[in-house]
């Protein structure tokens, strides 16, 4: 099994309403930052969806059925931190400091949990959950991440950047599509991030992107 930099990338996702990223999103984000090119495959909510998600269990391309999946050249690529990880080793645009790396993967582990939260509290919780997350829960993480990057960011405003690219790498990407998805589903507003300077400054820099900005700017009917 090999991925190459000439691999055809195809990002198999769920086509979410109101520009949600979701962990699709992650994954977009941080090919869109490195200008990795890729199509994507997107399915509508409902049976296509389901019967998807049995397909990947049935043939065998991801037990877990967990999504998005990334066919590299036809291969199954599922994980999406994980993913990003591996292509950005292939597009050689991981840093050849591991540290650099490290604090990519780190931040990207807290995130997980974070994302958990989100999906519950954005989906299925109660009224009365919802406004305890809005006024308790949230802001406690983003404190967390806040702290986060300012103990771990070996960059002046992401956590590391490529040395290809000089652009920042997954972790990064996964912290910016849950900060914005928090906002698109009113769990905050844009505002309120300027209550925590490190992740207002990550989430600026990373709109500016060219490729990100081309992207969101795409989304607004």
């Amino acid at each position: 099994m090999k991925v190459s930099p000439t691999s055809k990338l195809v990002l198999n996702y769920l086509a979410l309403p109101m520009g949600l990223g979701g962990r699709g999103g992650a994954l977009r984000f941080f090919l869109l930052s490195q200008d990795i090119p890729f199509e994507e495959n997107l399915f509508a909510m409902g049976e296509d969806w389901a019967a998807e998600k049995k397909r990947l269990i049935a043939s065998g391309e991801n037990p877990s059925s967990k999504t998005p999946v990334v066919y590299a050249d036809g291969t199954p690529l599922p994980e999406h931190i994980a993913t990003g990880r591996l292509l950005a080793h292939v597009h050689e645009c991981a840093s050849p400091d591991l540290y650099k790396n490290y604090v990519q993967d780190l931040v990207a582990d807290e995130y997980q949990g974070f994302r958990d939260a989100w999906v519950h509290h954005a989906f299925s919780a109660s009224d009365e959950e919802k406004a305890v997350y809005k006024s308790e829960g949230l802001p406690q993480k983003l404190e967390q991440f806040d702290a986060l990057y300012g103990c771990f960011k070996t960059h002046d405003i992401f956590l590391s950047i490529s040395d290809k690219t000089d652009r920042p790498l997954w972790g990064d990407a996964a912290c910016f599509g849950l900060l914005r998805d928090n906002i698109l589903t009113g769990m905050m507003s844009r505002e309120d991030l300027s209550n925590y300077k490190k992740l207002d400054a990550m989430y600026a820099a990373y709109e500016k992107i060219p490729s990100v900005e081309k992207w969101l700017a795409s989304t607004i009917n």
